[in-house]
């Protein structure tokens, strides 16, 4: 999980799968990890017959595996199924187990599209964006859909523009933002439309948008200042800087670090690629 745990109850032999994450946890430190760094994302269906069982074979905690079945046999909510298994683990602070019980009992008072649209913007905020697409992609074709505001299923399309944007296909994204400002009439949502335009270099597009939505100098101005902006970056600058001196490697003498110092930019692009497409 990228992180040591130190672990005080027993390490199970056979891991526990967390199946919508694809995470195996060998102790309830593991679990109690998982649970408070993805609050957001859990679901009724955590509380299992097959998690109490792990808890009780593989953990030898017999006591909380039965404490969990009682919650479930009693059609308990997940907050008290939780707040069970946080307290006897002992993991999380007092104070940590208290925001996560109460981010879940906030959850459990909204409707399901209200917590599916919670837990897509999570996970965008988790650098999570293909599976984000998914989950807006999903909510906006879902029988609910049509049961909500404009200004929120304009906001929905807008996150799904930036999750886009984010995998720089601003192809896909500009046309999320201009459904998004047609839903909102958020001038957030036109601006991003004009950013990706110009991330595409598409100035035909961006002038066609300007005159369909008539946009206000002043805006245009706002966007040609951040694009300016963005070049002029201290990461940029940092990068452009980088490519100057492997530039000026590129002598017979160096000939070998110069392709060496291509390759370990290219293959670190392509690793942060994978990584903010991983599900």
């Amino acid at each position: 999980m990228g992180e040591l745990l130190i672990c005080n109850e027993p390490i199970a032999a056979m891991p526990y799968y967390i199946e919508g994450v694809s995470w195996n946890v060998y102790s309830l430190e593991e679990l109690c990890y998982y649970v408070e760094n993805n609050t957001y994302l859990l679901e009724k269906d955590f509380m299992t017959e097959e998690l109490c069982t792990w808890i009780g074979k593989e953990v030898n905690n017999l006591k909380l595996a039965d404490r969990l079945r009682d919650i479930m046999h009693l059609d308990g909510r997940l907050s008290e199924f939780v707040l069970a298994l946080l307290v006897d683990c002992g993991y999380c602070p007092k104070d940590v187990i208290q925001e996560i019980v109460r981010i879940i009992r906030e959850m459990e008072e909204k409707s399901d599209f209200e917590c599916n649209k919670v837990r897509a913007d999570r996970l965008m905020e988790k650098e999570k964006y293909l599976s984000s697409i998914y989950e807006y992609k999903s909510l906006l074709e879902s029988n609910e859909a049509g049961e909500q505001s404009k200004e929120l299923l304009g906001n929905i399309w807008h996150n799904l523009g930036t999750a886009y944007a984010r995998l720089f296909l601003f192809k896909e994204a500009v046309s999320c933002y201009e459904k998004a400002y047609k839903l909102n009439l958020n001038e957030e949502s036109l601006k991003e439309c004009l950013m990706a335009h110009r991330c595409l270099k598409d100035e035909m597009g961006f002038e066609m948008a300007v005159q369909k939505y008539q946009v206000p100098e002043a805006l245009l101005q706002e966007v040609r200042e951040e694009v300016a902006l963005a070049g002029q970056s201290e990461v940029m600058s940092g990068f452009e800087s980088k490519l100057e001196e492997i530039v000026a490697m590129n002598t017979p003498a160096q000939r070998a670090e110069y392709h060496k110092a291509i390759s370990n930019i290219i293959f670190n692009w392509k690793e942060e690629y994978r990584r903010i497409c991983r599900m």
